[in-house]
């Protein structure tokens, strides 16, 4: 237990374990959120750098990649060496791995949506899965509605929740901190808008290198407790084979759902395949889907644990011998 608590290597286990039960418990609100100013300061800037689409490409490109490293480079560097210099640098990681975990605040809205839907709230419900989507919502549909709900939940489950955790496993904090900023500026720059289509792209490009590892550790979770057949077979028969689509009919798969279909992106229609199951999502998919993903998230931080354990396990036998 004295080793639990004083070792560096047992101490990331710690740290995990409180960011985990932290995000379990307790919602973070919005308005005191570091994550909130970092959204607001991201888009700013982009908004003050990126160029007008006269430019060259080449141009857009140079603006989003300088724009991003001017940015996050300062900040990643200051905590960083914070923590390094810090006394109890325990401290610190905790509290940067609360502030990058708040997959809380992507399930108290799912949970608003499921309370909107049941009651049939249509106007309520749409303007609450606008402000967790990117596509526009003023003409989904009650299926559409759910739909877009589900792969949110499913999709901001695999690149935010498994990549914080999977890149602190990898890196420590400042690892998960490159990685979630990344994550936030990308979605904050989103490709889909005109303007930003090349602005956006040397980030997004990055982004979707990064989130391949703890996209496949989140299907892996979520495959060792559901349906791993239904889930492959779903995977097979996809036409599509991006990543995006690959992973959402997975999900649908293992749930007998169909997920994916046409989606609007300012003002324009992008007609994406519909994959996964044969079945219309209905009311009673959406809970049973949030609680695979609940599952899901156990899997993964005990997976997570078990690697960081035999890690600090090695470590101090290592320490041992030498």
């Amino acid at each position: 237990m004295e080793a639990l608590l004083t070792q560096s290597a047992y101490q990331s286990v710690l740290v995990l374990w409180l960011a985990v039960i932290l995000d379990a418990l307790w919602r973070w609100p919005l308005s005191s959120h570091p994550l909130t100013l970092m959204r607001y300061l991201v888009r700013q800037m982009g908004f003050k750098v990126l160029p007008s689409l006269s430019y060259s490409r080449s141009q857009h490109y140079i603006s989003g990649s300088l724009a991003a490293i001017v940015l996050l480079a300062p900040l990643i560097v200051c905590l960083a060496i914070l923590i390094y210099m810090a006394q109890y640098p325990a401290f610190f990681e905790a509290v940067i791995m609360v502030a990058l975990l708040d997959f809380a605040y992507q399930r108290h809205q799912f949970s608003q949506i499921l309370k909107t839907v049941g009651k049939n709230k249509k106007v309520l419900t749409r303007e609450t899965v606008d402000a967790i989507v990117a596509r526009e919502c003023t003409q989904l549909t009650d299926v559409g509605i759910a739909k877009a709900a589900i792969e949110s939940l499913w999709l901001k489950f695999l690149y935010l929740y498994c990549g914080v955790i999977f890149y602190f496993m990898l890196a420590g904090p400042i690892g998960a901190l490159t990685y979630r900023l990344l994550l936030l500026t990308s979605w904050q720059w989103h490709y889909r808008n005109p303007k930003m289509v090349h602005f956006a792209k040397p980030v997004r490009k990055l982004v979707s290198l990064l989130v391949i590892p703890p996209a496949l550790l989140g299907c892996i979770a979520v495959l060792l407790f559901t349906h791993p057949v239904k889930g492959i077979r779903a995977v097979k028969r996809s036409k599509a084979r991006d990543k995006t689509s690959l992973l959402l009919a997975l999900f649908g798969g293992i749930q007998n759902i169909q997920l994916g279909g046409p989606a609007i992106y300012h003002g324009r229609k992008y007609r994406y395949p519909r994959v996964g199951g044969a079945k219309q999502v209905k009311y009673s998919d959406m809970i049973r889907s949030k609680r695979t993903i609940v599952g899901a998230m156990a899997v993964v931080t005990a997976i997570a644990s078990v690697c960081l354990l035999l890690v600090a396990v090695q470590t101090q036998t290592l320490s041992e011998v030498f």
